[in-house]
This record gives C-alpha cells, sequence and structure tokens, in this order.
C-alpha cells in the first residue's frame, strides 16, 4: 500500500473519531444537561475509536460489499 493511501486512511479515520466525538459530545450535553468532564469525553473517545476505525478501514473499503454479498450468495448489480 502506497504512503499517500495510508496517510488518506489515517486522515479519514481521525476525521471520523472527531466527528463522532463532537457528535458523542452534544448528544450528553443535550440529553444529561450536565457539564462536559474529561472523564465523559475520555468515555466517549473510548466508544468512537472502534467505531471509527471499522468504518474506515473495513467498511469503506472497495471490496467490502462485494465480499459481504458474495458470502451470502446475494447477486449484486
Amino acid at each position: 500500500m502506497k504512503i499517500n493511501t495510508k496517510l488518506r486512511i489515517l486522515e479519514f479515520v481521525l476525521a471520523g473519531i472527531l466527528m463522532d466525538l463532537a457528535e458523542n459530545a452534544i448528544t450528553i450535553k443535550l440529553t444529561t444537561g450536565e457539564s462536559l468532564t474529561y472523564e465523559m469525553l475520555f468515555i466517549a473517545l473510548a466508544v468512537v475509536v472502534p467505531f471509527a476505525v471499522l468504518t474506515e478501514v473495513i467498511i469503506d473499503h472497495p471490496q467490502f460489499w462485494p465480499r459481504l454479498l458474495s458470502f451470502f450468495n446475494i447477486r449484486h448489480a
């Protein structure tokens, strides 16, 4: 894999982490009414990182959907 491709993937993972962390922080603030603490943000970050990696590295891979569909014997266009 080329270095530019690795940097692009890292860029998307980091952007996904930051956007999801911001979304979770807003959700926590709006639903609980509590002020945000570093502990809350750390827990939200611990939840966000695996999902960001899963989304950006695995699901956004060009061969993910064709392989998944063929695994379940589903024809795709």
